[in-house]
């Protein structure tokens, strides 16, 4: 009994940490380096920017690492950087600007794929999962 309510606690810790829900905002996907306009609405995002500390490929580790992304969300008339981040002291998974609330979904590709590359990633090699959703 208590194995049960235990899980059933980290099962709601966990999904408390995700940002905003994919059952009601959507998703877009980001490539490094190239904007996208958000659909119906006016807001262009950018990710300009990756610090990927995901545990690396062939190791076992105790947790599956940080994510850090920075963005650029611009309408007609404002630009503003945010940061989203899994696992940060000064930044969180969500933040708002240009009338929308952004939450980090995922990076892609794994550390597996990373490292077949044969050389250190650079931001046109990764792909960042958002999902948005009306600023509250």
């Amino acid at each position: 009994m208590r194995l049960a309510l235990a899980t059933l606690a980290v099962i709601g810790l966990a999904s408390a940490a995700w940002p905003l829900t994919t059952q009601i905002f959507p998703q877009m996907t980001l490539e490094g380096g190239e904007a996208q306009l958000v659909p119906d609405t006016d807001v262009t995002l950018l990710f300009t920017e990756v610090e990927d500390q995901r545990c690396p490929a062939g190791v076992d580790c105790f947790w599956a690492g940080m994510i850090r992304v920075q963005l650029t969300v611009s309408t007609p008339t404002s630009k503003q950087e945010i940061t989203l981040c899994n696992q940060c002291d000064n930044a969180g998974d969500l933040a708002t600007a240009g009338g929308l609330t952004i939450g980090l979904i995922g990076l892609a590709p794994s550390t597996e794929d990373l490292a077949k590359l044969g050389r250190e990633p650079v931001l046109a090699d990764y792909e960042l999962t958002v999902n948005y959703g009306p600023a509250e």
